[in-house]
């Protein structure tokens, strides 16, 4: 039931949404929707942990054509994902301003993209999974060409292209693999007893590599994301940041780990060292970046890379880091975008050098804002801080030179940030930032649930880490 609800209602209130049957009130019935699907979500995360850890079901053999089932189940690794989904989306929506005879849509579109997320991360049917995975590619497609800027369809045709060709590499693997079940079944468990030879494995990884490694992405992967997040409206930069990439992830874990061991575990010292590159060149290109957003961007290219390599390091430590880290980026990715919404919004500009002096008029938005800014650094008591180590632990088991070589991303991150939040918020005042805008208490009230988890993970790990 707590899986059919939460697939249901976003469906349902996007439908509704697409009818803009709801006048002037769509987006307090989109934000009071997602509200509770979050409520329930939270709900099944009691009910997953006062039962011991036993799996959430959902399976209904209502379709029996060519093997596929719908059957969904959450298991510890799905109750985070869909955790964080569930708790982003009301923020995203609550971000979100928007006035145009479009509007509806815009809303629509976002309830459409949290069904979507949800049925991938809780799809026990391989095939199911890809209908979702494709699903999902939908909703971002339009936010961004529809509601962006200026050429915004011209890059979100090349993201869509990027993803279909990794989709389609997927479609392959999947197809083989499903040929060679005893009983041809796209069931997920019928996949994973499946006992790949070394020669096998091989084309397997690739194929599911290449579809995540562009959906996350990973180097040399990620020519898409700059331009996209930048021509992307806010809310779906942090749809993109915050959820889409988590899918990515989220399919090393569930189809590289188990399907493909031996290549993990002998060919690991091939492909992450090309990772440890990206993750050392997002922060680099970090540096130079003349625009928040843009900024944004590279510095999540390399928090993501590092996350990857938690998965890939094939060890309990690294994925433990790696899954706390996948729930600590969406909510730290999604608080630096809505800071960044604030000064857009007071300035009308994200040009760095434009800005300054924004702490001597804003100290209550600076406040916050270096809360962001700090936990994006990984500081001691907040929620990176814990993934981050957890996965450098596991690096360090499984090679120490490539867990040195990843810890200098922090020190780079450190320079980028702080330098960004110096040039931004210290100085004097110019006639951009002169007037600055403290927050509202609405707008403080919007944060909190961003500040609290960055403190709370941070603090206190284990209710993340008592699920596994």
């Amino acid at each position: 039931m707590i899986i059919a609800l939460l697939l249901l209602l976003p469906l349902l209130a996007s439908l509704f949404l697409f009818a803009d049957l709801f006048g002037k009130h769509k987006r307090k019935v989109a934000f009071s929707v997602s509200l509770l699907v979050m409520l329930i979500s939270i709900a099944g995360a009691f009910i997953f942990s006062s039962t011991a850890n036993k799996l959430l079901v959902l399976d209904l053999d209502l379709i029996q054509l060519l093997d596929i089932n719908i059957s969904m189940k959450m298991d510890a690794v799905s109750l985070v994902m869909v955790l964080l989904t569930t708790i982003l989306t009301p923020i995203i929506i609550a971000t979100s301003e928007r006035t145009d005879n479009k509007t509806s849509s815009f809303y629509a579109l976002i309830m459409l993209m949290e069904m979507a997320l949800i049925g991938v991360f809780t799809a026990s049917d391989v095939i199911l999974f890809y209908i979702f995975w494709e699903l999902s590619l939908i909703p971002i497609f339009f936010i961004t060409a529809f509601w962006g800027s200026d050429n915004a369809k011209n890059i979100s045709v090349k993201f869509l292209l990027y993803t279909v060709a990794g989709s389609f590499a997927m479609l392959v693997a999947i197809l083989y693999l499903y040929t060679l079940t005893p009983e041809p079944s796209f069931d997920f468990v019928s996949f994973l007893n499946l006992s790949l030879p070394y020669n096998l494995q091989v084309p397997v990884f690739i194929a599911f590599f290449v579809a995540f490694a562009i959906k996350i992405p990973l180097f040399p992967f990620h020519s898409w994301q700059a331009e996209t997040y930048t021509a992307s409206p806010v809310q779906g930069s942090m749809l993109l940041a915050g959820l889409m990439l988590k899918m990515g992830l989220y399919g090393l874990i569930r189809f590289i780990l188990p399907l493909c061991p031996d290549v993990v575990a002998g060919g690991s010292l091939f492909f992450l060292p090309l990772i440890v590159f990206g993750v050392i060149y997002g922060g680099y290109i970090a540096i130079s970046q003349p625009q928040l957003k843009r900024l944004i961007a590279f510095a999540s290219l390399s928090h993501v890379g590092i996350i990857a390599m938690g998965v890939l390091s094939n060890n309990h430590y690294g994925l433990q880091g790696a899954i706390i880290q996948m729930f600590s980026h969406g909510v730290n990715v999604v608080g630096f975008f809505m800071c960044y919404l604030i000064i857009k919004r007071r300035t009308n500009t994200d040009v760095i050098a434009d800005l300054g002096g924004i702490a001597s008029v804003a100290p209550k938005f600076a406040t916050i804002f270096l809360i962001i800014v700090l936990a994006n650094v990984s500081l001691p008591l907040t929620n990176s801080f814990v993934g981050e180590f957890l996965i450098l632990l596991g690096l360090f088991q499984f090679n120490p030179l490539l867990a040195v070589i990843t810890g200098l991303s922090v020190i780079i991150g450190a320079v980028y940030m702080l330098k960004m939040y110096q040039r931004v918020m210290y100085g004097p005042t110019n006639t951009v930032t002169e007037k600055f805008e403290d927050l509202s208490n609405k707008e403080i009230l919007l944060f909190s649930p961003i500040v609290l988890m960055i403190f709370i993970i941070g603090i206190y790990p284990n209710i993340i880490l008592q699920l596994f």
